[in-house]
C-alpha cells in the first residue's frame, strides 16, 4: 500500500507541474492549453484517491485535505472558464490558475 501511496503522490505532483508549465508556455499570449484544464482536474481525482487511501490506511488531516480539495477545485474552475474564454481571459482569472496550483503545492508541502 505505501508503494501505491507514494506512486500517487508522485503522480499527483506532476499533474500540478504539467498544470504549471502549461501555463507559463501560454503565458505570454494567453492562449490557454487545454492541458492546462486537464492536468488539474487530473491533479484533484488523484488528490481525492489519496485521501482515499490515506483515511483507509492511518489518520488523515482533514483540515489540510479540505483545504486542497477547495483550492484544487478553484484551479479547475478557473482552468476550464479560461479554456473556454480563450485570450480573452480577465487577468483574474488568468493569474488566479498558478496562484491556486502553487498554493496547493505549498499546502502540501509545507501543512
Amino acid at each position: 500500500m505505501s508503494f501505491l501511496i507514494s506512486l500517487l503522490v508522485v503522480l499527483h505532483l506532476i499533474c500540478w507541474a504539467v498544470a504549471l508549465g502549461t501555463w507559463v508556455a501560454a503565458a505570454r499570449t494567453r492562449q490557454p492549453n487545454k492541458g492546462m484544464a486537464h492536468a488539474t482536474a487530473a491533479a484533484v481525482v488523484i488528490g481525492l484517491l489519496l485521501a482515499v487511501l490515506v483515511s483507509i490506511t492511518g489518520d488523515p488531516n482533514h483540515m489540510k485535505l479540505g483545504i486542497k480539495l477547495v483550492v484544487g477545485v478553484v484551479a479547475v474552475a478557473l482552468a476550464y472558464i479560461a479554456n473556454k474564454k480563450g485570450p480573452e481571459t480577465s487577468s483574474a482569472v488568468w493569474f488566479g490558475i498558478p496562484t491556486a496550483i502553487v498554493l496547493n503545492v505549498i499546502i502540501a508541502v509545507f501543512v
